[in-house]
């Protein structure tokens, strides 16, 4: 029996019985939407926890792995502090011996290197949110860039810096220091020094309310794909220079400071900021 029919032969309540079915319908409508909705968080937040999840364990990881590389690097720097000076104290003995000194001054920039793997290494382990002061970013930016220019490895290189408030933010100058020199040497290695680098920094919002975004792109050949998800992990990289972990340590510096790094190709290769301005807070 249709609906045409049940209201014909019950009159007014054929019409509240129609009211009913289109309320029943406006209803069943509503609740298929909020259940869609839901479902649709609902797989968000598992997304979410998964990934929290996997954030914890890689912490946890990276924490050991901190751990264990600061205490070979304690052991290496002190003979490494002796091996330096009988070195010094060698090339001042073949002072004469202008070939034999050569030899000297090649293992002097070998321990060199060596000293600059175990600082990173240091580095990386450290926890550098022992204090937190206004840092004036645009006065580090500046500083950094105005040092490379000042090199004549870096005579080749354009920089193109954009910058606009806010300007200071709450964390550790020394560390946020080392962030953009990282960054910026990455860069220039990536254009082997000659070529365009860019520098934005611009006002945003966080999770933590609000930020700061910094953005540095170079004109390089971009970042390999098959690297790029794991970037940022310690010993990661692709160039004959370098420990491969300048990138782990910028990014341990900015979580520290609660915010986050992105690597992406975009022409060449960019890195994208985020630092709240509370940054580091104060215990």
């Amino acid at each position: 029996m249709t609906v045409g029919v049940l209201k014909e032969r019950l009159g007014t309540h054929g019409e509240m019985l129609e009211q009913l079915f289109a309320r029943f319908n406006e209803s069943s409508a509503k609740l298929e939407t909020r259940y869609q909705a839901l479902q649709s968080e609902t797989e968000e937040l598992r997304r979410q926890l998964v990934e929290k999840d996997k954030e914890a364990k890689r912490n946890e990881k990276l924490a050991l792995l901190g751990q264990t590389a600061a205490a070979l690097a304690h052991e290496v720097r002190n003979p490494l502090g002796a091996i330096r000076l009988y070195a010094s104290m060698l090339k001042k003995d073949l002072k004469e011996m202008p070939e034999k000194r050569e030899i000297v001054e090649y293992m002097e920039r070998s321990i060199h290197a060596l000293d600059n793997v175990v600082s990173n290494i240091l580095h990386f382990s450290k926890d550098t949110r022992a204090e937190a002061i206004p840092v004036n970013i645009h006065a580090l930016i500046h500083e950094q860039v105005q040092t490379l220019k000042n090199q004549e490895l870096w005579s080749k290189v354009r920089f193109s810096v954009h910058l606009f408030s806010p300007q200071f933010l709450l964390g550790n100058d020394v560390a946020l220091r080392q962030v953009f020199y990282n960054l910026l040497l990455n860069a220039g290695q990536a254009i082997k020094y000659d070529g365009d680098i860019t520098i934005l920094n611009e006002g945003c919002m966080t999770e933590h309310g609000a930020g700061v975004r910094i953005t540095i792109r170079d004109s390089g050949s971009g970042i390999d794909p098959k690297i790029l998800p794991t970037i940022f992990d310690p010993f990661v990289t692709t160039k004959n220079e370098g420990t491969g972990l300048g990138l782990a340590i910028v990014r341990k510096i900015i979580s520290q400071h609660g915010g986050t790094i992105e690597a992406r190709n975009s022409g060449g290769a960019e890195f994208e900021i985020t630092i709240p301005l509370k940054g580091i807070q104060n215990k």
